[in-house]
């Protein structure tokens, strides 16, 4: 296999998706494929030729993202002619995990810090790095809100709480910050108990074992088990974004930097809208 060339690339909203299929393209040619034109279509699919396996992309993400990044996986399979290999866990899991040499090819955090800490280590490139979705914090509870929680006050008068380890998960990080901000953290953190990421949390939520719990607005995006009872505003805490970043010791360079395009194109942007996201900031007018 020859080594693949390296590109440079920042990708924008108006040509984010010519830019992915440009830079799979390059990367599949490098790899021994070539695009051969489908059936039906102009622009034609990207296709092996030879009797390799195709090319596989390891994306670790923050776990709040599974569901959309899942769903919207084929897509780029589609066009790529790669299969993207999915593992999700908190943030701060998956640093460790990158740490102890796990195969990643692209890293999704919800929390910048944890990209700031790999490129820091020299694991992840910052310089190529997108910033590629935002999210707002919430309180969750229970579908029909058994507790009658309506506003910080009322974390209070309740019982259990839950939220993510603030020692791995950005979403537990961003609860203490909510809440120190607003004066109740030291009577709050009796009550808590800490999950080891928003999967977690949410389940806990659903499954009625707390009374309300701290996470992030797409959480209960399309769910029918839990619902957000209180909206964090605006400018109470520091923005939550999603930055993604290709792993320095991805032999599939040019294919990451093609997801991370593809991650930033209008249909992914609506995508993550759609699930209950911000778009990028990096695109928000």
């Amino acid at each position: 296999m020859k080594t693949l060339v390296k590109v440079p690339f920042k990708a924008t909203a108006v040509a984010a998706r010519g830019v992915a299929t440009g830079l799979v393209a390059l990367a599949l040619a490098s790899s021994g494929c070539t695009q051969a034109p489908a059936s039906g279509s102009e622009s034609g699919s990207l296709t092996a030729t030879t009797s390799a396996a195709p090319l596989e992309l390891n994306v670790s993400a923050a776990a709040s993202l599974k569901k959309v990044l899942t769903d919207t996986a084929p897509a780029f399979e589609t066009s790529s002619g790669a299969k993207v290999v999915l593992n999700f866990g908190a943030s701060g899991q998956l640093v460790k995990q990158i740490e102890g040499g796990a195969p990643v090819d692209v890293f999704v955090s919800a929390s910048p810090s944890a990209v700031t800490t790999l490129a820091g280590e020299g694991l992840v490139s910052a310089e190529e790095s997108e910033t590629v979705a935002g999210n707002t914090l919430v309180v969750l509870v229970p579908q029909g809100n058994p507790a009658s929680v309506h506003a910080p006050q009322d974390l209070l008068k309740v019982a259990k709480l839950t939220t993510g380890d603030p020692a791995v998960a950005p979403h537990g990080q961003k609860a203490v910050e909510w809440l120190s901000v607003i004066g109740l953290w030291e009577k709050i953190a009796p009550k808590l108990v800490y999950a080891a990421n928003a999967a977690q949390t949410d389940d806990y939520v659903a499954r009625g074992e707390v009374d309300a719990g701290v996470g992030f607005a797409s959480d209960a995006k399309g769910r029918t088990d839990i619902e957000v009872a209180y909206t964090v505003p605006d400018g109470t805490i520091n923005p939550i974004t999603y930055v993604a970043a290709p792993a320095a010791a991805s032999k599939q360079q040019e294919l990451a930097k093609a997801y991370l395009a593809y991650l930033m194109s209008p249909e992914m942007q609506q995508a993550f809208v759609d699930a209950g996201f911000k778009q990028s900031p990096a695109l928000a007018k």
